[in-house]
């Protein structure tokens, strides 16, 4: 896909910029992208019939998320996984503004179980973007923070629209 943004259209350009590839898997790849709705073929008639490939839109916007996860340092796998999950951006678009208790967590979160919600801080500690702090007091405090990635992934997610600042309201100050 970098080569077809960069203007390499033709499939022996395409062979040529990319050291390794066999024709066969470069044509698989070139056909799931074009069924993927990433890119779409000009065929030209005529002998030999050659053929052109182009990025969509769609292909477009799925290279400049790449290129944005690589500038932010955050893997695409990572990315991918959070947003699948309303919970999971949510979660994490609360923990921007700061620490959190999992009560309080839950109280903004509306509609979300105690379990459902333990399984998605669960699901963000695996990922490495979420840390939980216990603090030695009686009863005992759990506080979730975003960690580095997940500080970087936030901003990510800021910056594509997928998340925004969870807006407080101060009880009694809607009547």
């Amino acid at each position: 896909m970098r080569c077809l943004a960069d203007g390499i259209s033709r499939p022996g350009q395409l062979k040529r910029a990319i050291p390794g590839l066999s024709t066969k898997v470069l044509y698989e790849r070139l056909h799931d992208l074009q069924q993927s709705g990433f890119v779409r073929a000009l065929i030209f008639e005529g002998y030999p019939r050659r053929a052109e490939y182009h990025l969509t839109e769609k292909g477009r916007r799925l290279l400049r998320i790449v290129s944005m996860c690589q500038r932010y340092d955050v893997p695409l796998p990572v990315l991918s996984e959070v947003l699948k999950c309303r919970w999971l951006r949510d979660i994490l678009g609360i923990l921007r503004a700061g620490p959190q208790r999992p009560s309080s967590l839950q109280r903004q979160l509306v509609g979300i179980s105690r379990k459902v919600l333990s399984e998605k801080l669960e699901k963000l500690e695996h990922l490495h973007v979420v840390r939980r702090e216990v603090s030695p007091t009686r009863p005992v405090a759990v506080w979730y923070r975003l960690s580095e990635e997940g500080e970087r992934l936030s901003e990510l997610l800021a910056d594509l629209g997928a998340i925004s600042r969870p807006m407080r309201v101060a009880v009694g100050t809607l009547s």
